[in-house]
């Protein structure tokens, strides 16, 4: 049974690789209108880790006995993104209401704050500004470098927040720090002038787990399989005709390999760095319910950032919900090893921005 988690890294991968990166080819292009018009949720079913049939009032009930929930999201899964707001709606009318309602536990209200990987944590200034009613949107968006989809994928999320007057963390490590591992390796992060030090996990930052290591291992041989394909077919370039996004140059294969221990150790820099700013924030709301939405690979089988979490405040009660894209979203498919997490979403992958792509593009193949 195919899922589509390798396809939440490979984007992370081609932006942190040198040499990989290439101008789109119009051709193999959707236009945007087509894909925005069909970005709506579709089908999902909840389980438990090990398989049980739940729901989501079951996943927020669980949450009221954690510090920290871990939300592992497919980065082109509408229907998971519809999921994310309403887990943290729920969250917050749940545990995080006025002192008039008592919540799902009866007991007193506790803050409630959202942490994401997709805000990088140099621009935390320029989040509480917006989120203080500072600046304007247009100046938000501006200075804060967005992901791509931001209107639809995580627009609600920051407006939720600020309507309910909630922190947001914003988690992850400058993008240009990353990738300076990926090019020269952890050690050289030690060149770095302490204000932009100041944006990372402390150095030394922790090493990959062996777990983690197993699962980076798989899922980049997965992704390269796949780099210079598109919906299952090779990307044929005729002689002076410029490369598809994401199809590498002649060579490049051999380069990629020279970086690829380098590569584990950047998104070790992103878990780390991850870990310790919702580390930072319990520090100072130690009564506080975080619910961080990453990328799945972060945190699905417990490695990734609940590991570094660990690390830097031991004992912190987190739990895990994989959002995870199938053909089939009644069939549950175990993880190859333990359990995807506390609780799993299973999602349609007919939903999924990349087999949107792959209807307009090959219509005949349905």
């Amino acid at each position: 049974m195919k899922t589509t988690t390798c396809f939440a890294t490979l984007s992370l991968v081609l932006l942190s690789a040198p040499d990989l990166q290439a101008q789109g080819d119009p051709a193999q292009e959707v236009p945007q209108e087509v894909l925005d018009t069909a970005y709506v949720a579709g089908e999902y079913r909840v389980f438990t880790g090990g398989g049980e049939p739940s729901t989501l009032d079951a996943v927020v009930a669980a949450m009221g006995e954690h510090d920290v929930v871990f939300i592992g999201e497919i980065h082109d899964d509408p229907t998971g993104h519809m999921l994310e707001l309403e887990l943290l709606q729920r969250a917050q009318g749940a545990f995080g209401s006025p002192a008039e309602s008592s919540g799902v536990s009866g007991e007193e209200p506790r803050p409630v704050a959202l942490s994401l990987e997709f805000f990088q944590r140099d621009v935390q200034h320029v989040l509480d500004e917006y989120l203080a009613d500072l600046i304007t949107e247009k100046a938000f968006r501006d200075d804060s470098r967005p992901w791509p989809r931001y209107e639809t994928d995580y627009r609600p999320l920051i407006e939720f927040a600020k309507q309910q007057g909630l922190s947001v963390i914003a988690a992850n490590a400058p993008r240009r720090y990353a990738n300076r591992v990926t090019r020269e390796g952890r050690e050289s992060l030690h060149d770095l002038e302490p204000h932009a030090l100041a944006s990372l996990a402390p150095l030394p930052y922790g090493q990959p787990s062996e777990a983690y290591r197993d699962q980076w291992v798989q899922i980049i041989m997965e992704v390269m399989e796949q780099v210079g394909m598109k919906c299952g077919k090779p990307m044929v370039v005729e002689p002076g005709e410029e490369r598809p996004a994401g199809m590498p140059p002649p060579g490049s294969h051999g380069a990629m390999g020279n970086h690829m221990g380098n590569q584990l150790h950047s998104q070790v820099l992103w878990d780390a760095t991850m870990a310790y700013w919702i580390a930072d924030y319990l520090k100072m709301q130690p009564g506080a319910l975080v619910l961080h939405m990453v990328g799945s690979f972060h945190v699905a089988r417990g490695t990734g950032t609940p590991e570094h979490l660990e690390s830097y405040r031991p004992g912190t009660s987190s739990m895990i919900v994989v959002l995870r894209t199938m053909d089939d979203v009644e069939t549950f498919e175990p993880a190859p090893a333990g359990e995807w997490g506390d609780f799993v979403i299973q999602t349609e992958k007919a939903r999924t921005m990349e087999a949107i792509e792959c209807r307009v593009l090959y219509p005949e193949e349905g």
